[in-house]
C-alpha cells in the first residue's frame, strides 16, 4: 500500500468515526475542520466558511502553468443517519475491512470519494515534483443530505469561484463493472399537508356525521393523479425541459430491462408506465414525480381504539426535472387543492432545489468519459441525468460550467442503508482515473 493511500485511509477512518448527520445538525464543524486541515497539509489554500449551520470548506491548489484551466471537485462530509443499528454487521461509526471491502456510514456517500480524490492529488504531486497542469479547487459542504441548505448562499458569498469543469461528489459502476458517468440530477420540493377537522379526537361512532382528518387528507391526495397514474395537477408539466434526441438515446442504451428493474427493486404492483403505455426508462430519468413519503394520523398502537382522528399529516415530495422551479411547482399544487375544494388543507414547504442536466457532448465531459474508458478498458455507461436528487443546479447557477459525476461505488454499495460499503479495488481504480484526468491537462 502506498504511503498516500495509507495516510488517507487513516483520514477516512477518522471521518467515518464522526457521526456528521446533517439531519440532526451534529458534529458538522469538527468534521469540516478535520477536512480543512487535511487539505491545508496537502498544500491547499484553505478556508472554512461557517456563516451557516453546516460549514463549507474551500481549498485552492494552483498551477504554475500559464492560462491553466480550473477544475472544481465537489464533495460533502455529512451523512445519513445510521439507524436501524441492529441491521449493521459492524459498528457503522467504525471503518471495518472485510473480504476486500470497507464498511461504515459515509464510506461511499461521500467521505470515501473525498479521501480517494485526496490520495490521487497527493500521488500526482509526489510523482510530478508538486507541478500541477490544472488549477484544482475543492468545495466540501455539510448539508447535502438535507437538500444542501445554504449552499446557494455560500456560492453567492464567493462569486470568485470559476471553473471549466466541476467533478461531482460520487458515482458507481454497473453490474458488468462498467464505470457510470452521470451529468445531472433531478431537483425536489418537499412539503407537508395537514388536515384538521376538529379540536379533539372523537368517538368513532360520530363518523356517521363527521368527516375524520385521515379521510379528508386522503381525499385531497387522491386528486393528485388521474386513473392512469399521471399527475393531474394543472400546469404541473408546463416548465419541463424535454430531453433531446441524444439524451433519449443514451437512456435507451442503458442495459437495464423492465424485468431486471422489477426484480432488483422487489416491486409487486404494476408499473405506472404500464398503465400509460409509456417507456419506463424514459419516464424514470426524464419525468417529474409526485410522491407521498408518509402519512401519520390516529391510533397506531396494539389492538383496537375506536377513534375519529382530528388531525392527519402527509409528507409529500415532487422530484423536479430541469426547467421546473420548486416554488412555482408548489404554487401549482396549492392552487390545485384550492380548485378542488380543499382550502382547509394546510401546505407547508420544507425543502426545495432545482434540477440540472449537463450536455454530455461537452469537450470537458468527453475528456472524463474517454479517460474512464482508457483506464478501465471498457465502454462507460453515460447517463445525462440520474433519477435521484442533488444540488448540481446550485453549482451550475453560480459557476455556469459543465458538471460530471463519477466515483467509487458499485451495485452493492448500499448508500443510505445499513452495511454501506465499497470495494477496495474500485477505490484504487478511481484514484488512477483522477490522476489521469489531472495529467490530461498537460496537453
Amino acid at each position: 500500500m502506498s504511503t498516500n493511500k495509507e495516510r488517507y485511509l487513516d483520514l477516512l477512518k477518522e471521518l467515518v468515526a464522526i457521526p456528521s448527520v446533517s439531519a440532526k445538525r451534529e458534529h458538522l464543524p469538527e468534521t469540516a475542520d478535520l477536512i480543512a486541515k487535511a487539505l491545508t497539509d496537502l498544500g491547499g489554500e484553505t478556508a472554512v466558511e461557517d456563516s451557516y449551520f453546516a460549514p463549507l470548506v474551500i481549498s485552492h491548489f494552483k498551477s504554475q502553468k500559464p492560462n491553466a484551466k480550473t477544475v472544481i471537485i465537489y464533495n460533502h462530509y455529512d451523512v445519513q443517519p445510521a439507524e436501524p443499528f441492529d441491521l449493521w454487521e459492524s459498528d457503522p461509526w467504525t471503518l471495518t475491512e472485510k473480504d476486500g471491502k470497507l464498511f461504515g456510514r459515509g464510506v461511499d456517500d461521500d467521505k470515501g470519494n473525498l479521501t480517494a480524490r485526496l490520495t490521487a492529488l497527493a500521488d500526482y504531486l509526489e510523482e510530478h515534483n508538486n507541478a500541477l497542469p490544472v488549477n484544482l479547487t475543492f468545495i466540501v459542504e455539510g448539508s447535502e443530505e438535507t437538500a444542501s441548505q445554504h449552499l446557494d448562499d455560500y456560492f453567492k458569498k464567493h462569486p470568485e469561484l470559476k471553473a471549466d469543469l466541476i467533478i461531482w461528489e460520487s458515482g458507481s459502476k454497473d453490474k458488468d463493472d462498467r464505470p457510470i458517468i452521470s451529468g445531472g440530477n433531478k431537483g425536489i420540493v418537499t412539503f407537508n399537508l395537514k388536515a384538521k377537522t376538529g379540536g379533539i379526537d372523537l368517538h368513532s361512532s360520530l363518523a356517521a356525521v363527521v368527516n375524520g382528518a385521515p379521510w379528508r387528507l386522503s381525499q385531497a391526495l387522491a386528486t393528485f393523479f388521474d386513473q392512469d397514474g399521471r399527475i393531474a395537477v394543472p400546469h404541473f408539466y408546463d416548465q419541463v425541459r424535454e430531453p433531446n434526441e441524444r439524451e433519449k438515446e443514451l437512456i435507451e442504451q442503458l442495459p437495464d430491462t423492465r424485468e431486471s428493474f422489477i426484480e432488483k427493486n422487489q416491486i409487486k404492483a404494476p408499473l405506472l408506465t404500464d398503465k400509460r403505455g409509456d417507456d419506463w426508462k424514459q419516464a424514470l430519468y426524464f419525468e417529474p414525480t409526485l410522491n407521498i413519503e408518509g402519512i401519520t394520523s390516529g391510533y397506531q398502537g396494539e389492538g383496537v381504539k375506536t377513534v375519529l382522528p382530528a388531525e392527519a399529516l402527509a409528507k409529500v415530495e415532487a422530484r423536479l426535472v430541469p426547467g421546473m422551479d420548486p416554488d412555482d411547482t408548489l404554487a401549482r399544487i396549492k392552487e390545485h387543492l384550492s380548485q378542488q375544494g380543499f382550502l382547509d388543507i394546510e401546505v407547508e414547504k420544507t425543502l426545495g432545489q432545482g434540477g440540472y442536466r449537463s450536455d454530455m457532448t461537452d469537450p470537458e465531459i468527453k475528456r472524463v468519459i474517454d479517460l474512464h474508458e482508457k483506464t478501465y478498458g471498457k465502454d462507460a455507461v453515460v447517463i445525462p441525468t440520474s433519477a435521484g436528487t442533488g444540488p448540481m443546479n446550485y453549482a451550475y447557477e453560480a459557476i455556469q460550467t459543465p458538471i460530471v459525476g463519477f466515483g467509487i461505488g458499485y451495485p452493492g454499495t448500499l448508500d443510505h442503508a445499513p452495511n454501506e460499503n465499497i470495494r477496495l479495488k474500485d477505490y484504487d481504480e478511481n484514484i488512477e482515473v483522477l490522476k489521469a484526468i489531472i495529467d490530461s491537462y498537460k496537453e
